[in-house]
């Protein structure tokens, strides 16, 4: 059961295109950021007793292969990063005057690549959304300690955790459907229309 506590978040720009393969014309997006903001809440609220916040940013593939060679040595975009926040920043101030709200403990920072995700869901026969918020929950759990990479048993360790809480937010919620994707019209003329 998640916690009543309240969590926070900060969502970068949502990417308005992705273009997922430079063979296919790009496709333009349409966010409904609360239902997007409302289910990564129920997820602190499942992984996070204290009010917490985490910021997420969306990067394009060039971007995200830049940061994918920076901070891990390889050479192409992933999906997602995760950062811990430095220790000078675990806890945002509180807020207010007299009622003063306490500290947040501040998880860090994930990046998503909206243009690797398109490419996945393909693979995993999901909708965007799907594929977006399983790499949010990933990066969320990553967050909160876990490593996958470290051994076969953490990695059963994280892989059940993520397919538990993927469950838990489809009970609550239903199915993802906070991305929306709209294919471009490819340049030039439209079949039937003159200029």
């Amino acid at each position: 059961m998640p916690s009543h506590t309240k969590h926070s978040l900060t969502l970068s720009e949502l990417p308005r295109r992705i273009n997922a393969a430079s063979r296919t014309p790009s496709a333009q997006l349409q966010w409904d950021k609360p239902q997007l903001s409302e289910r990564l809440r129920f997820v602190l609220g499942l992984l996070c007793e204290s009010p917490s916040h985490v910021h997420i940013q969306f990067a394009d593939a060039a971007d995200m292969g830049a940061l994918n060679w920076q901070f891990r040595g390889k050479d192409s975009p992933t999906d997602v990063l995760s950062f811990t926040p430095h220790p000078s920043s675990f806890f945002i101030a509180a807020e207010g005057g007299a009622k003063k709200k306490p500290a947040k403990l501040n998880l860090g920072e994930i990046v998503i690549c909206a243009d690797v995700c398109a490419e996945q869901c393909k693979r995993h026969r999901c909708t965007l959304s799907a594929e977006i918020e399983r790499m949010l929950v990933h990066g969320l759990i990553h967050l909160k300690g876990f490593d996958h990479e470290r051994s076969a048993a953490s990695h059963a360790v994280m892989t059940a955790l993520e397919k538990s809480v993927r469950r838990a937010l489809q009970d609550e919620y239903g199915e993802p459907d906070f991305c929306g994707v709209k294919a471009a019209v490819k340049s030039g003329r439209k079949r039937g229309v003159s200029r």
